[in-house]
């Protein structure tokens, strides 16, 4: 009936992308991206499912870790899926196993403890203590000798009488049929603690992190478990809730990624993901008829809209199926937020930064079920633009991103010291990667690139740099210091919000982060509707269309200028080549190539090789205030502030693995960029050492580019609420007195950065030759 309102009817089909994304497992990481995503499997992705209790003993296989929304590992495998099958297409089936001892915080157990042997004793080779154990000060000191050896899993300490004896316990000999593992330390040192309580954790060996075994067992579980009588999947603990729908709507994601990937080899592993996913939408459309959608689920519509959208794209339905997959769409949109209003009202409205980051693509999505919809007299591909340039103007950062910590800002700002939230980033990044594909408008693919470059990566950070293991829930590009801030400039969050760990302040961007990369990667090349092959975005890889045409691109871009794209294809195909907007001097093959169009070539049946040569120039962005941002290519960079670390948690692997950080600056930040706007390049020096094979991208020492950049001190430029104030008002040294003489330091890519100033004000162009004389100061 809804249909029939609206004008339409089940025979018509949804709408083709402009440019169709490829199944999951078409494409294979190489160069930096692959180095990329292994550090991310590495770091948390791969070890969440290890230790932290919303994975490891989630409530979606039978556990109690939740988070609260069901939705924590639903977000986990909607990014792990993808990556797992990234990794096994480049030949990375395991990674090395965690060595050490786990962190988490050690308890004091009782005799009867599953962790201790009769006799109080923790299971484990001793490897420390002997028969008698050694003398210590307390449990706690035993506990720390313990942790200070890579070989120690457990401890016990013997605390009925001083001094304190102590014993360290390494792995449990493995049993064998002649010899079954037993209690090991002899009775003597169980009668040693025999009285007493014993303190430790036994830890299994550790064993290779298998990502896709992981994956398997999850997926396996969740369907294996689907309501029999409903097909509702997961967690049913509030059916009357309108908002029940949001939990389960990262596995319908994560399952049809799944099924994608397992379509062309495991047939019976396709249809029965996709036939999980049809009668879990049945369900919810029925429920919806007396629970409409509410809260989050009412928000984030469109990506329940966008699986009932792969259904109508992929499964085998019947005509029935198909007409209350559309009726479900068209209920989606009714009850849903109505995110066309919301973008119109911007900035006079907000909203939670992760919601506004999800409708961006609501206008795509809903276009797809009716081309012929329209808003304010705009189409829904001209009201796509009109969002991303409104959010632009009132909240954009230089990193393509938009402020929202937690809510986006009120009274609206653009104000490089608030923040925005890690989910943000990543749901965005999603949203434009849909919008790209869907309408073809080739600045959100430029949209896309600035974000998975600059917005990205800056939100990771550890003393050694270029791993995974810890983030920020919000990210600011003038980033001082991240500590527990009190007070702080953000308005919504807890002080520990910009500190680097595992889940400063909510665990939400914990579980959701995983996508940001796996999902980019997937987003590279597209098909044409003329069978053209599309290299989108770019970045090292490889890929098979479904045509059977091949493509693989050799480059260090973003960090190098040029790309080698090599085609397979059958004679005539097309080949289109995005040049990116801010690309004026592009070439390929020599020839000139227009900046924002698709380059468009013809395969000739060999191998058929392009010579993309991007010959980027340094600009500036200017920003309120007279303050600018410097960028060249897709890269913006950002002066970095050298940070000292303090760890202030602990919880899982080695020193250099999962830990929570505080972060003090201990080099200065306070500058004016002396930059002639006119011709920065005359001014902004660019260099590059070249990316190195096997190097984290974006390590935060070592960068494979930088900027040598001309500033002068700006002493006047204050502190807010532990933050950088706004930049001062350009040109900031109009008075001679105002600033230091010029001093040459290097800008590099800022997301390379742990601490940096993203945004600086303008000082003025100083007179000719002043820079020949100014030092060259370097951080780290």
């Amino acid at each position: 009936m809804l249909l029939a309102t609206l004008g339409l009817c089940t025979a018509v089909p949804l709408q083709p992308y402009a440019y169709q994304p490829l199944p999951v497992g078409s494409v294979t990481p190489k160069g930096w991206l692959l180095k990329q995503l292994t550090l991310q499997a590495e770091g948390l992705s791969g070890h969440l499912a290890q230790f932290w209790h919303d994975i490891m003993s989630s409530v979606w296989i039978g556990g109690s870790g939740d988070g609260g929304l069901h939705e924590r590992t639903p977000y986990w495998l909607n990014g792990v899926i993808p990556l797992a099958f990234l990794l096994r297409n480049a030949g990375i089936d395991e990674l090395p196993p965690v060595a050490g001892i786990y962190k988490a915080p050690w308890g004091r157990h009782g005799w009867m403890s599953t962790l201790c042997e009769s006799g109080g004793e923790v299971r484990g080779a001793v490897i420390a203590g002997g028969v008698a154990g050694y003398p210590v000060e307390s449990a706690a000191e035993c506990r720390d000798d313990c942790a200070a050896r890579s070989d120690c899993v457990g401890y016990a300490a013997e605390t009925c009488s001083a001094p304190v004896r102590c014993w360290h316990k390494g792995q449990l000999p493995q049993a064998t049929a002649a010899s079954p593992a037993a209690p090991v330390g002899g009775k003597e040192a169980a009668a040693g603690v025999s009285t007493c309580a014993c303190h430790g954790r036994n830890i299994p060996k550790p064993t290779p992190v298998d990502l896709m075994g992981q994956v398997e067992r999850y997926v396996e579980v969740i369907l294996a478990h689907a309501n029999a009588t409903s097909g509702w999947l997961g967690p049913d603990s509030s059916p009357a809730s309108g908002g029940q729908y949001w939990g389960p709507s990262n596995v319908l994601q994560a399952l049809w990624q799944w099924a994608e990937a397992k379509r062309e080899g495991d047939a019976a592993a396709f249809s029965k993901a996709s036939r999980a996913m049809l009668l879990h939408l049945l369900e919810q459309r029925r429920r919806m008829a007396k629970a409409p959608l509410a809260s989050w689920a009412k928000a984030r519509w469109i990506d329940m809209a966008k699986s009932a959208e792969w259904l109508i794209d992929n499964a085998r339905l019947t005509d029935a199926q198909r007409g209350e997959l559309l009726e479900l769409i068209a209920l989606l949109k009714a009850q849903g937020e109505d995110w066309d209003g919301w973008f119109e009202a911007v900035p006079r409205t907000s909203n939670h930064n992760v919601n506004v980051a999800q409708g961006l693509k609501s206008a795509a999505v809903w276009w797809r079920f009716n081309s012929s919809a329209s808003h304010a007299n705009l189409s829904m591909a001209q009201l796509s633009l009109r969002r991303m340039r409104k959010l632009d103007a009132a909240y954009g950062q230089p990193t393509g991103m938009y402020l929202g910590d937690e809510i986006t800002p009120v009274p609206h700002t653009r104000s490089p010291s608030r923040g925005i939230e890690l989910c943000g980033v990543v749901e965005a990044l999603y949203s434009y990667e849909a919008m790209y594909s869907v309408h073809g408008t080739l600045a959100f693919a430029d949209r896309t690139e600035r974000i998975a470059y600059n917005a990205l990566p800056a939100t990771w950070a550890s003393p050694r740099g270029g791993d995974m293991w810890a983030h920020q829930y919000l990210q600011a590009v003038n980033e001082i210091n991240a500590i527990k801030a009190s007070p702080h400039v953000w308005q919504h969050d807890n002080a520990f919000s910009e500190t680097y760990g595992l889940e400063p302040n909510f665990g939400c961007c914990t579980a959701n982060f995983h996508q940001g990369w796996p999902k980019f990667a997937n987003s590279l090349f597209h098909s044409a509707p003329d069978g053209g092959v599309v290299v989108s975005m770019w970045a090292p890889a490889a890929a098979k269309l479904p045509s059977g045409a091949t493509v693989e691109v050799d480059t260090t871009y973003p960090f190098g200028d040029d790309a080698t794209v090599t085609v397979r294809a059958a004679a005539g195909t097309p080949v289109y080549l995005r040049i990116p907007g801010w690309a004026v001097k592009a070439t390929v093959n020599g020839a000139a190539a227009a900046n924002g169009t698709l380059f468009r070539g013809v395969a000739t049946g060999g191998a058929d090789v392009f010579a993309v040569a991007f010959r980027p120039e340094t600009r500036l962005e200017r920003w309120d205030g007279g303050a600018a941002s410097v960028h060249r290519g897709a890269l913006l960079y950002s002066l970095p502030i050298a940070p000292n670390y303090t760890v202030y948690a602990h919880h899982f692997g080695t020193a250099d693995m999962s830990s929570d950080y505080y972060l003090q600056p201990t080099s200065p930040w306070r500058f004016a960029l002396d930059v002639d706007p006119a011709s920065p390049g005359s001014t902004l020096r660019f260099e590059s050492r070249g990316y190195r094979s096997g190097a984290a991208p974006w390590n935060h020492s070592n960068w494979p580019t930088s900027i040598a950049a001309r500033l002068r001190p700006l002493p006047t430029w204050s502190v807010t609420a532990n933050s950088a104030a706004e930049p001062p008002r350009s040109p900031a040294c109009d008075a001679a007195a105002r600033c230091g003489p010029a001093e040459v330091r290097d800008l590099v890519p800022h997301g390379g950065t742990e601490l940096r100033i993203g945004e600086l004000p303008v000082a003025f162009f100083g007179p000719p030759g002043d820079g020949a004389r100014s030092p060259r100061i370097s951080v780290h």
